[in-house]
């Protein structure tokens, strides 16, 4: 039911923010609890992955740039939710995450200007 965004503290010299190129990445990981829902999940109120820019002078996201154990992640700016996809360009079912997903936090870079 929802996505937890965690900053990485081993990312070295500057913590969990990196600049480059014009952008801003954030290191971290992303913990799932409950089930997915069609048109992706949500995060905690004040902390989407938008506002977390925000906090750091970005504020939109451009792309997140790991794949997810197998699923294709992607940022919906309009709805403010984490959508999965399919190797298969298909979104992922709904219901209970899968155990690769639940299992342990998984991490991701996300870029954002």
């Amino acid at each position: 039911m929802s996505v937890t965004f965690t900053p990485s503290k081993s990312v070295p010299e500057g913590g969990n923010i990196v600049a480059g190129a014009g952008c801003i990445f954030l290191v971290g990981t992303l913990t799932f609890a409950g089930s997915y829902a069609t048109g992706g999940d949500t995060f905690p109120t004040g902390k989407d992955l938008e506002a977390l820019l925000k906090q750091v002078g970005a504020g939109r996201v451009l792309a997140i740039l790991t794949d997810v154990r197998g699923n294709n992640p992607e940022w919906n700016p309009t709805t403010k939710k984490l959508q999965f996809w399919t190797g298969a360009g298909v979104e992922m079912s709904a219901g209970a995450y899968p155990a690769a997903l639940t299992a342990a936090p998984c991490p991701v870079v996300i870029m954002g200007r």
